[in-house]
Order: C-alpha cells, then sequence, then structure tokens
C-alpha cells in the first residue's frame, strides 16, 4: 500500500486537495479503478474519461483544469505516465508462493513446474510454467512453452510448442529528459476455456489489467497478440495476423493471414479482415474489410479489379 503522501514524495505531485488522507494497495485505469486505486490521464483525449472514473487519486497533468469524477484527490505531476510506473512498480512487487501440480497432471520431468497445473493436463519437455502462473484442467502444452507469473490459462486449452504468454508488452514512453522509459506490464494475461495457440505465437501481458482472450479462440502460428487487448470468444486468428496493443475484438471475428491491426481500436462482432490487410480505423459489427488502409471488401474489389 502506498499512501497519499507517500505517492507524492516518489513522484514530486502536487496534491488537490493539500490535506488529503488515505492511500491506495494497486494502480488501475481509469475505466477499472476503483476507490482503492490510483490512476492517471495523459491528455484532452483522455479528459472525458476522468469524470466517471472512481479511483481514489488520478495522475494528471500540471494544467489540468477538469475534475477527474469522484476521485478524492487529483495529483499533478509533469509526465502522468511516468509517474504511474513509479507506482506500479512498488505497489506490484509479488512474492508467488509454489503452486499445486495435481496428481493426475503428467509434468515432463525435463519441465520446469513452479505454478499449478491442474487434472489430466499434459506439460511436455522445456516448458516453463513461474510461479504465479495457472494451467487449468485437460490442458496440453507442447514443448517449449513459456509462461510468466500472472498467466491463467482456462480448462481444455492447447499451447503448442514456441508459444510464449505473458511477456512484456513492447512499450515505452518520453521520460522527463526525452530517454525512453520501459513500461512495465504488471496485468497479466488470461486465456479462456477450449483455445488452441499455434507454434510460436506470443500473446503480451497487460500494463494495469490483463490481456484476455475468450473461450473457443483458436490462434495459427505466429500470432502476435499486443498487451491489453481484449479478445471475445471464437475469434480466428490466421497465421502471422496481429493485433497491436489495446484493441477490443468482439466475439466471433476473422482475421485472415498476416492481417494487422493498429491499436486502440474496435473490430465489431462477426467482422472478417482479409489477408494482408492492414486496418487504421475500427470495423463496424458484421463487415468484411481489405487492402491497406483497410476498407469495406466491396469497394476494394471495385478498386483493384474495375
Amino acid at each position: 500500500m502506498l499512501s497519499f503522501s507517500e505517492i507524492a514524495e516518489l513522484t514530486g505531485a502536487i496534491l488537490e486537495p493539500k490535506d488529503a488522507q488515505g492511500g491506495v494497495v494497486k494502480c488501475a485505469t481509469l475505466a477499472f479503478a476503483t476507490e482503492s486505486d490510483i490512476s492517471f490521464c495523459m491528455d484532452e483525449a483522455a479528459y472525458g474519461r476522468t469524470r466517471t472514473t472512481k479511483a481514489a487519486i488520478v495522475f494528471v497533468p500540471s494544467n489540468f483544469t477538469g475534475w477527474a469524477g469522484e476521485a478524492k484527490v487529483l495529483a499533478r505531476v509533469e509526465n502522468p505516465y511516468t509517474a504511474i510506473i513509479e507506482c506500479a512498480k512498488i505497489l506490484n512487487k509479488k512474492e508467488f508462493a509454489q503452486g499445486l501440480i495435481h496428481t493426475m497432471a503428467q509434468i515432463n520431468p525435463h519441465a520446469s513446474v513452479l505454478g499449478s497445473v491442474g487434472a489430466n493436463s499434459i506439460v511436455e519437455a522445456f516448458c516453463s510454467i513461474p510461479p504465479g502462473a495457472s494451467v487449468g484442467d485437460n490442458c496440453i502444452l507442447h514443448s517449449g512453452v513459456h509462461l510468466y507469473p500472472d498467466v491463467v490459462i482456462g480448462n481444455g486449452t492447447v499451447l503448442h510448442s514456441g508459444v510464449v504468454v505473458g511477456s512484456r508488452g513492447f512499450g515505452f514512453c518520453d521520460g522527463n529528459d526525452g530517454e525512453q522509459i520501459e513500461v512495465p506490464h504488471f496485468g497479466g494475461v488470461i486465456i479462456g476455456e477450449n483455445c488452441e495457440i499455434g507454434p510460436n505465437s506470443v500473446i503480451a501481458a497487460g500494463f494495469l489489467e490483463a490481456t484476455r482472450l475468450g473461450n473457443f479462440c483458436k490462434l495459427d502460428s505466429f500470432v502476435q497478440i499486443g498487451h491489453n487487448c481484449i479478445v471475445g470468444n471464437n475469434a480466428i486468428f490466421c497465421s502471422q495476423s496481429g493485433l497491436a496493443g489495446s484493441v477490443i475484438a468482439e466475439d466471433n471475428i476473422t482475421l485472415a493471414g498476416g492481417a494487422q491491426v493498429a491499436g486502440h481500436l474496435t473490430l465489431g462482432k462477426g467482422c472478417v479482415i482479409a489477408a494482408k490487410a492492414g486496418v487504421t480505423k475500427s470495423v463496424k459489427p458484421g463487415t468484411r474489410v481489405a487492402g491497406f488502409p483497410a476498407v469495406p471488401i466491396e469497394e476494394w474489389r471495385r478498386r483493384n479489379f474495375f
């Protein structure tokens, strides 16, 4: 836990009101924050979301002129992003107890298993399941799968060789002196039930909340799911497709081979992204898009074949 005064001392923040008392137990984004959390707001595009946050304290830029919803305290700093990172590093220090391996699980002696593995699961050689990672019942981890702490694998899910789940997302921010500061990702990954993750695919951990993959999702080889993505049920990702960070993908979406989606977009329910497409804008439910930048497939065909 960090008290408000400790937060001010750690980050150099100016607190409003100055006599605020209290503390926080974790960091969270504005949308998910509760009265025991600290959050941050970077720019005008996010100011609207500060009106509804329930965070106890919110880092804001020094020139912020609004008020942050039900937040008890505003913390004015030069760079809210670097301030939340400093707090997250302290609040996310964890001691993981060694997990339990169910007696009915099959664990290859050349696997490293310190997390928990459920009944009837199979963990093949050279897999790594660290403390804080959890594998459900009836799962298969083929050789060379690597999980990170705060990863949860749902029942019946299959991970093929070379899969990495929970590695740090690719994130850097500008420090006060212009240097690139590595953004830690403490949120972990939650994968649903009966998914299949193809060889050498990677699912990155979220920053403050988990990256999520729903039930019955099927990923081919060399698929990338960026940090903080939220993917619904029954998603299909063909080989070499991927999502940049913070994409929301609703149920029943399909990405064909090599399709790529830029960050902070929404893919509506049942949409289809054609092979090699580059998506730069959100896609409406049920829409099929193709090309770069991706447009409705009928328009793309008119442009290219008539």
